[in-house]
């Protein structure tokens, strides 16, 4: 692994993609930005560094300065400045991630995340909890995931609003055992089960007994121990056993089986404070092994020996992880 220092080079060429790719070049100021290309094959080779960063450059930085104005301006200030000793680890520490599109504030949610932090019960990043609600039931929430609890005299009811939770329900004929999530429920029909909110999906394994499957649009599917789906509110897919649907993070690791580096990176991700990207060529690579979730540094240097990948820190808050050239 290597950590990269931000050069007066480096520095120019994110200068320029901030400037170009924030949408409020004028074009002299994009023919002034093919000349300083053309200066040097130092420049040229600094620009497609920091273009190698942002795979999705234009997307990502029009959104943040439509959601933050100001935040463009405030990285470019930082970066033409004569850097102080605490300006140059600001530089290397944070200045990458303000590219990314996520700003201070994105730096604090990389602690503790923003959305969460209103709901019943929260985690942080690395940070796994197990909870024993009012009805004897115990919760375990992964990394970087938030509930909302809602019990009644007619059910009980746990929002997952974000990350991962295992739930070992206690018996109540009365009163229903459900975990809803944004593309439907999943219903205990017996004692052990784990629920995943993703970004588009949602998905639901069995560790025991079964549970009943609600989407959002009327489907409807029981999931007995060992099986796994993910679904959408209109779509259900069976999911053969993977690192995403075992529960091998309640004791902190993650074991793959001939899955793609990308499905490790992904159960890496809640437990990275900095932001951990992977290229498409390294998300193919094929992994075996047991791999912990509570020492990522470790777990990334390992990978770094092991496979025919590099990686390579900018910084504590910005990872990269590509095959090697």
């Amino acid at each position: 692994m290597s950590n990269t220092r931000v050069d007066p080079v480096t520095r120019a060429a994110v200068d320029w993609m901030l400037r170009l790719e924030s949408g409020q070049a004028c074009p002299s100021e994009r023919q002034v930005f093919k000349a300083w290309l053309a200066e040097s094959p130092e420049h040229m080779a600094a620009w497609q560094r920091v273009a190698g960063v942002l795979k999705t450059p234009l997307a990502d930085l029009q959104s943040v300065e439509r959601r933050s104005p100001g935040q463009l301006h405030a990285a470019r200030e930082a970066l033409l400045e004569s850097p102080s000793a605490a300006r140059k680890k600001a530089l290397q520490g944070g200045l990458l991630l303000l590219l990314l599109g996520v700003g201070a504030a994105g730096m604090v949610d990389r602690v503790t995340p923003l959305r969460g932090m209103m709901a019943d019960q929260h985690t942080a990043t690395g940070e796994r909890r197990t909870i024993e609600l009012a009805d004897g039931s115990r919760l375990t929430l992964n990394a970087r995931s938030a509930v909302d609890i809602q019990f009644s005299a007619g059910q009980r009811r746990v929002q997952l609003r974000e990350g991962q939770l295992q739930v070992d329900v206690a018996a109540d004929p009365q009163r229903p055992f459900v975990v809803a999530t944004a593309q439907g429920q999943v219903k205990a029909l017996g004692t052990r089960f784990m629920v995943r909110q993703g970004a588009d999906e949602s998905l639901a394994s069995v560790q025991q007994h079964s549970v009943q499957l609600d989407t959002l649009n009327g489907l409807q599917r029981r999931i007995d121990a060992g099986q796994a789906v993910s679904f959408t509110a209109s779509q259900i897919d069976p999911q053969t056993p993977t690192a995403r649907s075992q529960a091998d993070w309640l004791e902190g690791r993650v074991e793959l089986h001939d899955e793609p580096l990308s499905a490790l990176v992904e159960a890496l991700r809640p437990y990275q404070t900095g932001v951990l990207r992977i290229s498409p060529e390294a998300a193919r690579v094929r992994v075996f092994g047991v791999f912990s979730l509570d020492n990522t540094p470790q777990t990334l240097s390992t990978l770094a020996q092991t496979l025919p990948i590099k990686v390579t820190h900018y910084g504590p808050w910005l990872t990269l992880i590509d095959v090697r050239g």
